[in-house]
């Protein structure tokens, strides 16, 4: 089994001493060697060098020197990338892909290198940065770092006099994973494209592909502020009008195409080959969210696919009637496109978005080509069986962690069940996931690191990792968190259980029970004899911590707690008012709401400047506590800060939590919303 540390590529030529049969880079706290990259080295190449002298520096105190390789530096040489002498030694990558590396001593020089094809017009951090995760791999394999969250207090840097590599060393390591997208909190909580930071590319939350995963391409390619008014006929035919007319964020009818208009294939090709122009070399395609198909007649003599009935849930129609008369019309649109778009690309890969109505695959196409990669929203084995020969290539989009959807602010998966799923994804060939941990550090950080160890290397010890994840970042008080953690993740599968053939679905998020709101799953998951016990185990965690970093990361976790907590009092009376509504129970109940508001006040009112050190994914957990049932687009897609600054000018107090009212949210609106200013 290989170890749980991240690996990297990174060249370095240093001398040996001859009797430990080690190469030394940093000797008793002096540097003995120099970091050698090309004569006008690529940005991330430059990047990866001033990563390894930051850090040496951090671990051992030693300034090692950065030279040019035209320079002609002579002693212990650490040779960072695609340098003359990495080319000179011999020093290949055969075998490895995306962004993999190989770390390699020849000669008494120490080489660190990888895969490198990096940015785009519009994002330079996209791509395969192999000599970065060379330069992190030989940090974390050889002088013991980690990061662990992000921000400055997520990582270990153990103090040592001594860097130095086994003489005959010689690595090649090769990601599981060519990506991980989504709302990646090590990367400043941006909603999209992960891996900017080094924490990001430490632990695989980062773009190997320029890729452009998610769908939803008409909104890009053929919006309706641009053709609306200009060309309906774009648009979809509905109840006999083009829905391209009053465009509001908020409308029903947004982007919904008429799949057989020439136009909008026409525009579709223009848009995607636009695209790889700008240095894409994946481009998802799919249609909006929502979809409602048009009505005209060349569309609706293309298939039997028709809207879900009314008072049909879209799951019961998903998997009877769609299975068996998908939306062929946007399949064959599709493939138009795609087939067009290779003429003029021929290396470029798509990704095939297979979401709502194209959950299931065509029943006309066989095979959408080599270079077409699936999509797929439903991880069930059914879905994945279905699309195996359909496309060349498997991703996943996840709703694992998403604090929208149904669990809200709670904890969401274990940490076996998240491990036993990226195993059973990688075993049936998927090679990217997108999956991004969101705002509860403090209740599933150690699953979060875990999920992005396990792109790295999917065979680890998912255990190992946890224990690594909590002495690394509890110190003292890990046993007490180790402990916190297993309580909730027991009353996780014992509340709200995964069915035995659920191994790689969306899980909770997408499989709860609709009768099982957002207050009832508090209610019965932290009855009074379970929230005792986790507050001992915070307790005792506290007590434990000795230093200002592990106080730190506990308090987060306390911070978290106190949500459940409080919350849970709250509800429960509530509960007892409803069914007593006596005075008394009235004041009980008044009271459990003023210390939950003044708990939320005091969340929502920390600075920036604490949250950015202390508190990962502090504004997607801010955004859930102010909600107010507001749509997402305006409550959720938004800058914190604005969105912070507008609602403690009008007063958090009455304010619900959550996004939407149906049962595809997580929300929870009385008791806040209850008027205390006089008797009921």
């Amino acid at each position: 089994m290989r170890t749980a540390a991240p690996i990297i590529i990174l060249f370095v030529a240093l001398t040996a001493t001859a009797d430990t049969g080690r190469l030394d880079l940093v000797r008793d706290g002096r540097a003995v060697a120099t970091i050698v990259t090309p004569a006008d080295p690529p940005q991330w190449t430059a990047t990866a060098a001033n990563w390894l002298q930051q850090y040496a520096r951090k671990v051992s105190g030693a300034e090692l020197s950065i030279a040019s390789e035209n320079q002609s530096p002579t002693g212990t040489l650490i040779s960072i990338g695609h340098t003359k002498l990495a080319q000179q030694a011999g020093v290949d990558l055969d075998g490895l892909k995306w962004d993999g590396c190989r770390l390699v001593v020849k000669d008494k020089v120490l080489y660190l290198i990888g895969l490198d094809n990096a940015g785009t017009k519009t994002h330079d951090w996209v791509g395969a940065r192999g000599t970065c995760r060379a330069v992190i791999k030989l940090l974390e394999d050889h002088c013991g770092i980690r990061w662990f969250l992000p921000g400055p207090q997520g990582e270990q840097v153990p103090q040592i006099g001594n860097i130095s590599v086994p003489a005959d060393l010689d690595v090649r390591f090769q990601p599981d994973f060519v990506y991980s997208d989504g709302r990646s909190v090590y990367d400043e909580n941006i909603l999209n494209e992960p891996g900017r930071t080094l924490a990001a590319q430490a632990n695989n939350y980062r773009k190997a592909v320029k890729a452009s995963p998610g769908g939803h391409t008409y909104y890009g390619a053929i919006s309706q502020q641009t053709y609306g008014k200009e060309h309906p006929e774009y648009y979809a035919l509905i109840g006999g009008k083009r829905r391209n007319a009053d465009w509001t964020p908020q409308s029903p009818y947004g982007h919904h195409l008429c799949s057989t208009n020439p136009d909008v294939k026409r525009l579709l090709i223009e848009y995607v080959r636009k695209r790889f122009d700008q240095g894409l070399d994946w481009q998802s395609l799919g249609q909006e969210d929502g979809y409602l198909r048009c009505q005209c007649d060349n569309c609706e003599k293309l298939d039997q696919y028709r809207d879900a009935p009314t008072g049909v849930r879209w799951e019961v129609f998903q998997n009877s009637t769609l299975r068996d008369a998908p939306p062929e019309r946007l399949f064959m649109l599709h493939k138009a496109v795609i087939d067009e778009v290779h003429k003029t690309h021929p290396d470029k890969m798509m990704m095939l978005m297979c979401y709502a109505p194209t959950a299931w695959p065509s029943k006309k196409i066989d095979y959408f080509g080599d270079h077409v990669i699936g999509e797929l929203m439903n991880l069930h084995p059914t879905y994945i069986e279905a699309w195996r020969n359909k496309v060349a290539g498997l991703t996943g989009f996840t709703y694992w962690h998403n604090t929208q959807c149904p669990m809200g602010l709670n904890v969401h998966m274990t940490a076996k069940e998240t491990a036993d799923r990226i195993k059973y994804l990688h075993e049936n060939k998927f090679v990217a996931l997108s999956v991004g941990p969101e705002a509860t550090w403090g209740l599933e950080g150690p699953t979060f690191y875990m999920m992005g160890r396990l792109f790295g290397d999917a065979s680890l010890d998912h255990k190992a990792v946890i224990k690594e994840y909590c002495d690394g970042v509890f110190g003292k008080a890990s046993p007490a968190m180790l402990e916190f953690f297993a309580l909730l993740e027991t009353r996780l599968e014992q509340v709200v259980p995964i069915a035995d053939d659920d191994i790689a679905a969306n899980a909770r998020n997408t499989q709860l029970p609709h009768w099982l709101t957002t207050p009832q799953m508090f209610l019965a998951m932290y009855p009074p004899n379970v929230l005792e016990k986790l507050e001992s185990s915070i307790e005792q965690a506290e007590a434990a911590a000795d230093t200002e970093r592990n106080r730190g990361w506990v308090r987060l976790s306390r911070d978290q707690f106190d949500f459940i907590k409080l919350l849970t009092h709250m509800l429960i009376a509530y509960r007892v008012w409803q069914v007593s509504k006596t005075p008394e129970n009235w004041q009980e109940l008044k009271q459990t709401v003023t210390v939950f508001e003044d708990w939320r006040e005091k969340i929502v009112s920390y600075p920036k400047s604490y949250t950015d050190q202390w508190w990962p994914g502090h504004d997607i957990f801010g955004k859930w506590l102010v909600g107010n049932l507001e749509d997402t687009g305006t409550a959720f897609y938004c800058a914190w800060e604005k969105r912070k600054a507008d609602v403690l000018s009008k007063g958090l107090r009455g304010r619900a939590m959550g996004y939407g009212q149906s049962y595809y949210y997580s929300f929870i609106k009385e008791p806040l919303t209850l008027d205390f200013s006089k008797q009921p």
